[in-house]
């Protein structure tokens, strides 16, 4: 009897140190790594070719769904929104942007750099499709309390179209569902104080979610592929997100 309840004792411990655990940047790795069809590519015929285009986000038109990310912070699943922009300077992307936690808007200044490319090759959308991972930190000012840096795993998804780089974004739900998905945490600076910290361009609605974050949705109408903020936490900054996708330019 003693002996199970030690067992008990330190799978419930286990479940408690996995719930609250912070940085996921190595299980996101993992996990893009595992998707199907794909094998590691020569990252080096990657290098040569800037996508700044694809890393870079902002409003093509009104409301455009694909722009500025929106996620999650702490956890609570509070909303964060980012707004960035990519500039290629030899092996790195310089990034400039903004983020929004709640009223909240700070400036930010980082750095992308590709660490590894994945592969698959295939018949139909576009003959071959590619994932890059990104380490990726954004350094928030420093001049006032509370700022910290974001750091992380980026992974976006793109193919070649007459020798340009296009970025690849699934509606059906078809493999890989995901693409531009930062995962990873927020460090106070000077203090051990860490958030998680998950974003990417939708983070809920039609086959759209956050890795990571399943305690954060309900099922809507019984559709599986239809994920929904569960009503605990739409006090967290969600009360008025558009499941439609549309956004704003709040960074203005």
């Amino acid at each position: 009897m003693r002996n199970i309840i030690t067992i008990l004792i330190g799978l419930f411990f286990s479940f408690c140190l996995k719930s609250q655990e912070v940085d996921l940047s190595k299980n996101w790795t993992n996990e893009v790594i595992s998707t199907s069809g794909f094998s590691e590519f020569d990252k080096s015929r990657i290098d040569k070719l800037d996508l700044s285009s694809i890393l870079s986000n902002q409003l093509r038109f009104e409301k455009d769904p694909i722009s500025t990310y929106i996620g999650i912070f702490g956890p609570n699943y509070r909303r964060i929104d980012f707004h960035l922009k990519a500039e290629k300077k030899v092996n790195e992307y310089v990034i400039v942007g903004k983020s929004k936690l709640g009223e909240n808007v700070r400036e930010l200044n980082g750095v992308m750099k590709l660490e590894k490319v994945l592969l698959r090759k295939q018949n139909y959308i576009t003959d071959s499709l590619y994932i890059g991972l990104f380490n990726c930190v954004l350094n928030e000012p420093g001049d006032k309390n509370g700022d910290g840096v974001f750091s992380g795993v980026f992974a976006v998804v793109f193919y070649m179209n007459n020798g340009k780089v296009q970025l690849f974004k699934t509606s059906s739900g078809d493999e890989p569902n995901f693409t531009n998905t930062f995962v990873g945490k927020w460090k106070r600076y000077n203090s051990e104080v860490e958030r998680k910290v998950i974003f990417s361009f939708r983070p809920a609605g039609l086959y759209e979610s956050l890795p990571f974050c399943d305690e954060l949705y309900s099922i809507k109408d019984g559709n599986d592929d239809y994920l929904v903020i569960k009503d605990k936490f739409v006090q967290f900054g969600w009360e008025n997100f558009d499941y439609k996708g549309r956004k704003t330019d709040w960074w203005q």
